[in-house]
């Protein structure tokens, strides 16, 4: 892969309610491997609609394989710390980080963007399908934060390959 990624970021949470909380977290680091982590809940957050199955995930499972959701902001703070982060669903994903941050009193030391935002001359759609088109060819699902972040680093070195090559 290239030198000149961007950082690319995804969080998968325990549901879409306001009460949702991340449960998963992935990014892409200075040397474009993907760093990834279960992040144990903290006793305060609660979320009714809860779909841990639905990530392969049982409650158990987040408190034995999971890391300290500290310790995974420290990381995550540490290794972006100053980068523009891009993602898909960006509301949902810094409504995800801001409940991590917020338990800690702490604050972001990266900044989140949506993904469409590095190709500002092409429609969404064409990036929407470029990421299927990917995820088709490496057999990995846009719902399994790793693999979207692999998926995000893939489109966007093919998407530069289309521009490169008018």
């Amino acid at each position: 892969m290239s030198d000149s990624l961007p950082r690319f970021i995804s969080v998968e949470g325990s549901s879409y309610s306001d009460q949702s909380y991340p449960v998963i977290a992935a990014w892409s680091l200075e040397n474009n491997d993907i760093k990834d982590a279960i992040i144990t809940p903290e006793e305060s957050w609660e979320d009714e609609d809860a779909r841990l199955t639905d990530l392969d995930l049982e409650e158990y499972q987040l408190s034995q394989m999971g890391h300290p959701a500290w310790e995974v902001l420290r990381e995550m703070n540490n290794d972006l710390q100053g980068e523009t982060v891009y993602c898909m669903n960006a509301p949902i994903i810094e409504r995800w980080l801001d409940k991590l941050c917020s338990e800690f009193n702490e604050e972001l030391s990266f900044e989140i963007a949506n993904a469409y935002e590095l190709f500002p001359d092409r429609l969404p759609e064409e990036f929407d399908d470029q990421l299927r088109e990917c995820s088709d060819l490496l057999l990995m699902s846009q719902d399994k934060s790793d693999e979207l972040v692999r998926l995000l680093q893939e489109s966007w070195l093919r998407l530069k390959q289309l521009e490169s090559d008018y």
